[in-house]
């Protein structure tokens, strides 16, 4: 029953998707009638309604084990944990593809009701944007990538999967099918992949909010900065769950794919990186159109962009084009979703292209200054653009192109990636530093120079801690200081705005800083997300030039030395069963620093007996500091015994840097997007009581 009201929930809510397309266009365009306009409003709100009661019962077929269902005997089985069952909803093609298309009517709908009011002109076309992409993905679920098929019994005893039953057919019961259950992919079952791929989803999805306005207003002519304001929060979201599907997936990586590393340039990474790379691109330039009515044309154009890059991930990762451990299998969608995303992508330039003859999109102002903050954040766009040029060709245009032409499969593998984007990351970093010390408008490089002067002599220093830590290589301490700039410049900048806030209004620091953070989140939560990029991009020097590796294989009681560790393997327990069946394989270590025991380790290689997707995985063991991370892998292409073991050994400096300044990023995006005119109405109570004691005392 739950998949009968599945499917047709899904269904009506495809039919009431293209009705709100109708009816919002055609009233507002030609019948002007208000009426039909609000009747697609409702639609919209329904639609997320429908979409929200289909994937609840496809949530609860699977936690209550309904293996009649094809999707929920491929992706769970019996002795499979209850968190892990929870997200199956999302751990094959037809479940992800549901969620993703409840997602994005949670993101229409909530943009639509908070919206309505304020932005009535932009609303209709918006709307008729928004379901079209949900129509489209709905759609998949409905013909492509059905999750309601069910196992049907065939009069000649074969086996087949159909959404409705064929002439004749059984159905099996669930506990017929229990025990042939393949359970979720080995590789999902770590909850940092458990999390990662709706992240990745919230912020794939959340860029269709700005996509949508952008197109209203190109189809409306309504050109101000409207749509960007109404957008900003809808973007700094997706911009953050996409930020955040991204670490997250690094670290799972580092976790479970046991290479010792955290980003391979593989190409459905990169895919999801692609859209990251022209988002950000599009949240510095909509500022500089919001200040100065400048880059009309080009913020449309990022604004598709990104979107278009979000489609083409989608459709990169789930059509096959591409082999990876990320991808999902060969399908049937590739094709739609490449009418989809090549349509919408012709659209919207088109559009661009129609006002911009119209003279609809002209700038405001000229650019009078090569070193005032909009044509260093033009700069800034252009290295966004660069790298993700770069970026695309080696994933994808390359290889394409090669078998396309030459009928040869060529494949550019990391080392093309660390030759050509490391330039290009300096480069971005350089005017992470640069930028928030220039005006708008006018700006000169003595006035800049000024004011980097305190900056550059902190940055010194903190070079001068690296060199006493024993970093000599120039290449090193380059790029660590062009690093270290950006995150200064952030805290003096802060740190500048404080004192003179302190002066005019006689409060102590905290205060001055609170308030400053109220009447101004976006600046100060900006410069809070350049401190967790600073952060971040010094673990990835430390880990990525001064990683350390060895192999050796050990008998019980043997060790080995690296970089002041010693490790002592002390012995093994084979064919260990854990609670969802996997057979687990523990080596059981000891790590000694300066003579004392600090930890004791059990990587292991997992083997799951029933999987049809993999059989085996390595998990690392790993000893965690400010310093470096210990990380030990049981090899899995070295026999072993009860004797002597193969293990991996690297030493990865710096790296917990890149965990710990994402959440420095989260912090300072959410600040970024919190409404600043509900701030002092909730605070200024309590910063008035303060500053009142402060002077006071």
């Amino acid at each position: 029953m739950l998949a009968e009201i599945g499917l047709i929930a899904a269904l009506f809510a495809f039919i009431v998707a293209i009705y709100a397309i109708i009816v919002s266009v055609y009233g507002e365009r030609f019948a002007h009638s208000e009426a039909m306009v609000i009747s697609g409003r409702n639609a919209v709100v329904l639609n997320f309604i429908l979409m929200t009661v289909s994937v609840l019962c496809l949530q609860v077929a699977i936690m209550s084990q309904e293996y009649q269902l094809t999707y929920v005997w491929s992706v769970s089985s019996p002795d499979m944990p209850d968190f892990f069952r929870f997200t199956a909803l999302w751990g094959s093609q037809a479940g992800s593809i549901l969620f993703w298309s409840w997602l994005m009517s949670v993101f229409a709908a909530g943009a639509t009701v908070f919206n309505w009011k304020s932005q009535r002109r932009l609303m209709p076309y918006a709307i008729a944007y928004m379901m079209a992409a949900v129509a489209f993905f709905i759609g998949l679920t409905l013909f492509f990538e059905n999750p309601f098929e069910r196992w049907w019994i065939l009069p000649s005893d074969d086996v087949m999967a159909a959404v409705f039953p064929p002439s004749g057919a059984i159905a099996p019961t669930a506990a017929m099918l229990a025990q042939s259950a393949n359970g979720l992919n080995p590789l999902l079952r770590h909850f940092g992949m458990a999390i990662h791929p709706p992240m990745l989803y919230l912020g794939f999805v959340g860029f269709v909010i700005p996509f949508a306005f952008g197109m209203a207003a190109l189809a409306s002519g309504d050109l101000s900065t409207n749509w960007i304001k109404v957008s900003r929060r809808w973007t700094l979201v997706a911009w953050l769950f996409l930020s955040l599907g991204l670490i997250l997936g690094g670290r799972w990586a580092y976790d479970v794919l046991g290479w010792g590393g955290y980003w391979g340039w593989d190409p459905v990474e990169n895919a999801a990186f692609l859209p990251w790379l022209i988002g950000t691109a599009y949240l510095h330039s909509v500022m500089i159109q919001e200040k100065r009515g400048m880059l009309k044309t080009w913020n449309m154009f990022l604004v598709i962009g990104t979107f278009s890059a979000v489609i083409f991930a989608t459709f990169a990762t789930r059509s096959g084009l591409v082999d990876s451990v990320h991808s999902f299998a060969r399908s049937g969608i590739g094709f739609p979703m490449f009418l989809f995303w090549f349509t919408l992508t012709i659209i919207g330039v088109v559009l661009i292209l129609w006002r911009r003859g119209r003279g609809e999109l002209k700038d405001e102002h000229p650019f009078r200054s090569v070193f005032s903050r909009e044509a260093l954040f033009v700069l800034n766009n252009f290295v966004f653009v660069a790298l993700f040029v770069v970026i695309f060709w080696g994933s994808f245009g390359a290889p394409i192109l090669s078998e396309l032409v030459m009928n040869t499969n060529i494949t550019l593998g990391a080392d093309y990636f660390m030759q050509v984007t490391p330039p290009l990351f300096l480069l971005m970093y350089i005017l992470m530093g640069v930028a928030p010390v220039s005006a708008w408008g006018i700006s000169t490089l003595a006035r800049m120079g000024r004011a980097m002067l305190i900056p550059l002599g902190l940055t010194v220093l903190s070079l001068g801690l690296f060199v006493v830590s024993g970093v000599t290589s120039a290449g090193a301490l380059l790029g660590y200081g062009v690093v270290v700039l950006a995150g200064w410049v952030a805290v003096f900048e802060t740190v500048r705005g404080v004192l003179a806030r302190r002066k005019a209004h006689n409060e102590n620091p905290f205060t001055a800083l609170i308030a400053l953070l109220t009447r101004n989140p976006r600046r100060y939560g900006g410069y809070l997300v350049h401190i967790g990029i600073t952060v971040i991009g010094i673990g990835v020097i430390g880990s990525t030039l001064f990683q350390q590796e060895t192999q050796r294989t050990l008998s019980v009681g043997e060790s080995l030395e690296l970089s002041g560790y010693v490790m002592r393997y002390d012995g093994l327990l084979l064919n260990q069963i854990s609670e969802d069946g996997r057979v687990m394989d523990i080596a059981e270590l000891t790590l000694i620093r300066d003579g004392q025991e600090i930890a004791h380790l059990r990587p292991r290689r997992d083997f799951f007996p029933n999987a049809t997707d993999m059989n085996s995985m390595t998990i690392a063991g790993s000893y965690s500091t400010v310093e470096n991370d210990f990380y030990v892998l049981l090899v899995n292409w070295e026999t072993i015994s009860a004797n002597s073991a193969t293990f991996k050994v690297y030493i990865n400096p710096l790296i917990n840097l890149i965990w710990w300044g994402s959440f420095i990023l989260i912090a300072g995006t959410m600040l970024a997007g919190y409404p600043r005119e509900t701030l002092p109405a909730r605070v200024r109570e309590k910063l008035q009581l303060t500053t009142a004691q402060g002077a006071a005392s």
